[in-house]
Order: C-alpha cells, then sequence, then structure tokens
C-alpha cells in the first residue's frame, strides 16, 4: 500500500469513528440497551452471566459490555463504546479483502460502510447486531483464503468467525446455511458462466494446528456458555434455544412480523449503495468476473432470501444482510471508471456517498427518537430526560440524592431498571401492590392508572406528560416533588395539588 492510499484508507476509519462516536449519548437508551445493561448489572452481583435460551442473544455480547462499566461506570457512553470500537472494526476489516480485490474497490465497500445510515445507527447501540456483523465479514474474508492458500491464518479467521457467530445471535443459522448453500451454487453457475480461476491451493497447516484450532474454539463455547465455567446448568441453552426462537419467528405473534419484502424498502429509503450494489449482481453473471464476489454475492442474496422468508424482522437485522453488496459496488465503480467513464463514475459514487451521509446526519443527531423513521425502531423518547435531567443535576451536587425515593407503576421497566439502577430506593411496584403511602420524590404512572392513584397522593407534584417508548400507544404520567425538584423544572410546568393540601391552602388564604 501507497502513502496515498493508506491516508485514504485511514481518513475513511476515522471519519467512520468520529461518525459513531460524537455525542453518543445524544440518543436516549433503547429498550433492548436497557434489558442489556440490567443483565450486565446482574453480572456484576453474581460474578457470571447466566445463560438464557430464551432470550434470542449468545453471551459475547454482555461481557464486553461488563467490561466497559467495570472500567467507565454505568452511563449509556460507556454501555455504548464497545460497540463503536466494534462498528469502526468492522470498516477497517473491509480493507482486508484487498487480498481478494481491488484496493479502490475495497476503499469504496469501506467508506460506503463508514457513512451508511444502518452502519453508523446500530453502531451506536448497545446491542448485539454489530458483532454478527463483525464476524460474518471475518468468515467472509477466511472462507476464500482458506481454499485458495490455505495459511493457518485463514484457518483461525474462519473457525473463530463460525465461533463467534454462535457466541453472538441464534440467527447464525442462516448465515452457516447461505455460505454452505452458495458453493454449490456458485459451482453449477460457473459450468453455464466460468467465473475467474480460484483453484484450490491445498492445507498449509499440520493437524496439530486444526487441533488447536478447535480446541481453543471449543474452549470459547463452553467458556460463555457456561459463565466462565461456573454455570453448568446453563450449557443446554446452546441447542435449547432453537425451540423457542423457532416458535417466536414463525407463529407471528411477536408484533415484529413485516411482509417479506420489508427490507427491500429499508434499503430503497435509507442504503442506496448497498441498493446498487445488489443489483449490480447482475454483473457477476457474466463469465470472467471475481469468483470471490460471486461467491459472496451468492451469499448474500441467499441470507437476504433467508431473514425475508421469516416473518419476524426488526430493522437492525439489516446490518448483517447488506455488507456483501458493499463489495459487489466497489468492484462494479471500479469497472465502470475503468471501461466506461472515470469522472461520471467518480461523480456517482460523491452522490450515493452524499447522500447516505446526509441520511445518517439527519438520523444520528436530530431525528433519533422520531418514530416516523423506521430505524428508529421502539426508540425510548427524549421524555425520559424530564426525569433523567434534574436528578443528574441533583446527584452532582449531592450524592446522597441518589437515595430518592421513586415509584414507577408501568407495564415495562426498561429501560428504566437500568437507567435508575444506581437509586437504590427506586421500585417498580404492580397497580395491585403499591406502597402505602404512595407518595414518593418522583412517580412515573401509566396513563390508564392515573385516576386511580392520584387519590392517594397526598403530596403536591409537578405534573408532566410522557412518552416513554416509539411504535407504542402507551403514555404515562411523571409526577415530581415540588419540594425536591424546585428551580428544576421550567417555570410553567403545571401542578398537581391533592384535595388535602388545597384545603389547607384554603384555610390559610381565609385566616
Amino acid at each position: 500500500m501507497n502513502a496515498r492510499s493508506l491516508w485514504i484508507s485511514v481518513s475513511i476509519l476515522v471519519l467512520a469513528f468520529a461518525l459513531r462516536v460524537v455525542a453518543l449519548e445524544l440518543k436516549p437508551a433503547h429498550f433492548d440497551e436497557g434489558v442489556n445493561g440490567w443483565f450486565v448489572d446482574q453480572m456484576t452481583r453474581q460474578g457470571y452471566y447466566h445463560y438464557d435460551p430464551t432470550n434470542f442473544h449468545g453471551p459475547l455480547h454482555f461481557y464486553t459490555l461488563f467490561v466497559s462499566q467495570t472500567l467507565f461506570g454505568r452511563s449509556v457512553w460507556a454501555l455504548r463504546l464497545p460497540i463503536v470500537l466494534l462498528s469502526t472494526a468492522c470498516v477497517g476489516l473491509v480493507f482486508a479483502y484487498r487480498r481478494y480485490f481491488d484496493e479502490r474497490a475495497c476503499q469504496v465497500a469501506a467508506l460506503m460502510m463508514a457513512l451508511s445510515p444502518a452502519m453508523v445507527f446500530y453502531g451506536r447501540y448497545a446491542i448485539h447486531e454489530t458483532w454478527l456483523l463483525f464476524f460474518l465479514l471475518l468468515v467472509g474474508w477466511g472462507l476464500p483464503g482458506l481454499w485458495r492458500f490455505g495459511e493457518r491464518r485463514f484457518l483461525w479467521a474462519t473457525a473463530l468467525g463460525l465461533t463467534g457467530l454462535v457466541l453472538t445471535k441464534e440467527t447464525y443459522v442462516i448465515h452457516f446455511l447461505a455460505f454452505l448453500l452458495a458453493v454449490p451454487c456458485l459451482l453449477a453457475y460457473d459450468r453455464l458462466a466460468p467465473s475467474s480461476a480460484w483453484p484450490f491451493g491445498g492445507w498449509n497447516f499440520s493437524l496439530s494446528n486444526l487441533l488447536t484450532v478447535g480446541g481453543t474454539c471449543g474452549g470459547l463455547l463452553l467458556f460463555f456458555y457456561t459463565g466462565g465455567f461456573l454455570d453448568w446448568s446453563s450449557l443446554p441453552g446452546l441447542w435449547e434455544t432453537f425451540g423457542t426462537w423457532t416458535r417466536t419467528g414463525l407463529e407471528k405473534k411477536s408484533g415484529h412480523e413485516k411482509e417479506w419484502w420489508y427490507w427491500l424498502q429499508l434499503l430503497g429509503r435509507y442504503e442506496w449503495p448497498a441498493l446498487a450494489g445488489l443489483v449490480a449482481g447482475l454483473w457477476l453473471l457474466v463469465p470472467r468476473t471475481p469468483r470471490v464476489a460471486r461467491y459472496l454475492a451468492i451469499y448474500g442474496l441467499g441470507a437476504l432470501i433467508g431473514y425475508s422468508l421469516i416473518p419476524y424482522k426488526t430493522p437492525w437485522c439489516l446490518i448483517s444482510l447488506i455488507w456483501p453488496f458493499y463489495f459487489v459496488f466497489g468492484l462494479a465503480m471500479v469497472r465502470a471508471a475503468e471501461e466506461i467513464d472515470r469522472w461520471m463514475t467518480v461523480a456517482l459514487v460523491a452522490a450515493l456517498g452524499s447522500g447516505s451521509l446526509g441520511l445518517t446526519l439527519k438520523l444520528n443527531f436530530r431525528d433519533y427518537d422520531n418514530e416516523h423513521e423506521p430505524y428508529v425502531y421502539v426508540q425510548t423518547f427524549a421524555d425520559v430526560n424530564m426525569l433523567l435531567a434534574p436528578l443528574r443535576t441533583l446527584t452532582r451536587r449531592d450524592p446522597l440524592q441518589y437515595y430518592l425515593r421513586g415509584h414507577l407503576v408501568l407495564p415495562e421497566q426498561y429501560p428504566w431498571v437500568w437507567l435508575l439502577g444506581d437509586f437504590p430506593r427506586v421500585d417498580y411496584p404492580s397497580f395491585d401492590q403499591l406502597p402505602d403511602p404512595l407518595d414518593a420524590d418522583f412517580l412515573v404512572i401509566d396513563d390508564p392508572l392515573v385516576d386511580q392513584t392520584e387519590p392517594l397522593l397526598q403530596q403536591p407534584y409537578f405534573k408532566i406528560p410522557m412518552r416513554i417508548r416509539g411504535n407504542s400507544d402507551s403514555r404515562a404520567t411523571l409526577y415530581l416533588s415540588t419540594g425536591t425538584f424546585a428551580g428544576l423544572v421550567p417555570a410553567e410546568t403545571p401542578k398537581f395539588v391533592p384535595g388535602n393540601v388545597e384545603a389547607r391552602e384554603d384555610q390559610a388564604d381565609a385566616r
């Protein structure tokens, strides 16, 4: 790599990292982030992660969050930092594909991934999907090298990539099948229109190397799925999870069901370079096109079809589906520059990249809780800051304020149970088990219960309507004690004054 190419690659990585890390706490913690943070808190208490096969996610992600939260404290920033670094590493891993593709094609692919609205938006989330992307890229890099060169590094990459997928999310089965079935599909089509030569190069590793790799990967699976060898009872969950996962994915009762064309809708709305790469895959049908690119395109199409057939769909899964199409797009642009017109191709890449950047900036720094954006899915609203902001102010002034009393009477505890995890006197009672007295420094009451709970209150409060989560009709009311939060809310904030306080004030006025 010459100095110019090095600087281009470094600049792309810097851009990718900046888009993912700037104002990282701007977006409120997502419901799933609250769940993941709560699991990390349980790990801190019990010393290991107990794998739950009904959770549909492997244990690796929780250990990385645990390390980050232990080092940097309990905050949204610390919870998201590992994924920021990992998402940036995914962009960096694209450059490793220079072993197979033109360096310029890899740079175009990396740039489009760096700017991608999905890659950036979910690269700023403490959820599992970016791990899936990273390990898929690792497998996608390792398999062709294992076939062509047979070197130990490709063996390690493939094995660790496959192991990482198993440690991340049960949907690894779809990707395993897509990687596997892409081989006969490639061989069959090569009989009709041969791709460029990619002959088998033999194995350049020993049986001892193979046993070492296999033992290491098996040890990793055992370590993480048994809570660091402290919880062997959770190991059967490694295969038991598929019973629940299959029912959830196919029974159409989760509320996350979408039509088969959902992924294409998202591509058309946000991911123009990836969509162009999907369409450009038709070019790979031509004889003498790169065999590795043809294989990855077939794999990518297979995974996309597999995910499309499953009714259960959430938008963050898209990042594990579109990565092969960035390579196809990059290769197609390099070919177009060479055979059609260089500057017209540069203009097209610049236009698509600028469009992606505009959407990325809009999503991450303005519309991050706009439920009308499909990527902003069951996202926590900024309304939660009406409680969190004054609480942060109070605790900065006096750490004893962490002992404020709070009741949250809501149908769902997340992400509150993690966001308010530093407040030991906050609880989450059900309506039929309300504390007596109900009064506290703050309360969040589900709106259908407001009329029934307000008669139980004996103190005055600032009363603020709020919505907690998007793509939901649920609403709540926030009550902040006027004594505790005076001066911390806008002066025009409405108040709730119970009848006994009004009576005392009327008597005082009469005297």
